[in-house]
């Protein structure tokens, strides 16, 4: 594969922008693509991202809406906004006769399933080591953990190498993965941790390195998410698994994760692909395999999310407010 044409980085997040940053100050040619239906222009907009400790970077940034961009001939795409909005992304791509690789960089099990089922021939899956916050308006603070792993999920496996090195720069690393499933259950695990009890204490990321209670609460988690993984033939280690829990937690110590960013924000979370869709699956296995803490860490945060995203109601009881639209 040449070197694309254009980076096309769909979901002008906190990530999406920590990405686009980086990119744009190594060189390539990045457009981030905005999802929101409120915002449909095509402008440039000067973003600066801290990355780790060193001083912000600032660029100019081209924006434009998904629905103003036209028809995608050369390049790759890479997903970065919220699972929730995959499937109305899929089709809107799919209008636009593009066939260019995906790169689905998300959490969470089964995320890349609409681009799959839209027909899209060369997939590829990124399990995120990175953290971003937007600190003030267009200013983020980013921090590494370690090089994501991207794998392919379907079509070119071959074009793999090309995609990494088209993505990696300095400061936001990538790496090639042969395994990228049991990665993205890995991965999916610890965020099935972060994702709840963070956003349900309302605190940041260090929280397991300081509270031992937490962190005995994340065991309980990582222990019985891990009879799934079993029974689906993935090979993860408990021990393993809270050892990079705990380095992760101390490397983003302060940040706070992505589910609390939201419920600040009165946005839709993704808990629905992390601990419910655990759940799911548990809950399908024959026989089923129990893993109530999980869902139910879960269930609060789908619960947290719908009470606040309705704490505006006009006259609204809180139990109004709580089920109104369930």
């Amino acid at each position: 594969m040449p070197v694309a044409n254009k980076i096309y980085i769909v979901g002008a997040g906190a990530i999406g922008m920590s990405l686009a940053v980086n990119l744009i100050q190594s060189g390539r040619s990045v457009v981030a693509v905005r999802t929101s239906r409120h915002q449909d222009s095509w402008d440039t907009v000067q973003i600066a991202v801290q990355c780790n400790e060193n001083l912000p970077i600032e660029v100019p940034v081209e924006m434009v809406s998904l629905s103003r961009l036209e028809s995608l001939r050369n390049g790759l795409i890479v997903i970065t906004a919220k699972a929730t909005a995959n499937r109305l992304i899929a089709s809107q791509l799919k209008q636009k006769m593009t066939n260019l690789p995906i790169i689905v960089m998300q959490n969470g099990i089964g995320v890349e399933s609409p681009y799959i089922e839209s027909g899209f021939p060369d997939i590829y899956r990124c399990v995120l080591y990175a953290t971003s916050q937007e600190r003030e308006e267009n200013f983020f603070r980013f921090r590494s953990v370690a090089a994501s792993p991207i794998g392919t999920v379907q079509g070119d496996s071959g074009e793999l190498k090309n995609i990494v090195e088209q993505l990696n720069t300095s400061n936001f690393q990538f790496r090639t993965e042969d395994r990228v499933t049991e990665e993205t259950w890995k991965k999916t695990i610890m965020n099935a941790v972060f994702n709840s009890i963070c956003p349900l204490l309302e605190v940041d990321n260090g929280i397991f390195c300081r509270d031992k209670r937490v962190a005995e609460i994340a065991v309980e988690i990582v222990r019985e998410t891990l009879e799934v993984t079993k029974r689906l033939g993935l090979d993860l280690n408990e021990k393993a698994l809270m050892e990079q829990l705990l380095r992760i937690s101390e490397r983003s110590d302060g940040q706070l994760i992505s589910t609390l960013q939201d419920l600040k924000n009165g946005n839709e979370t993704e808990i629905e692909f992390l601990n419910l869709e655990i759940a799911r699956i548990a809950e399908e296995m024959i026989p089923r395999i129990e893993v109530s803490k999980t869902k139910l860490l879960g269930e609060l945060v789908l619960i947290k999310s719908k009470m606040q995203g309705n704490r505006a109601l006009p006259g609204a009881s809180p139990y109004q407010a709580a089920f109104s639209g369930t």
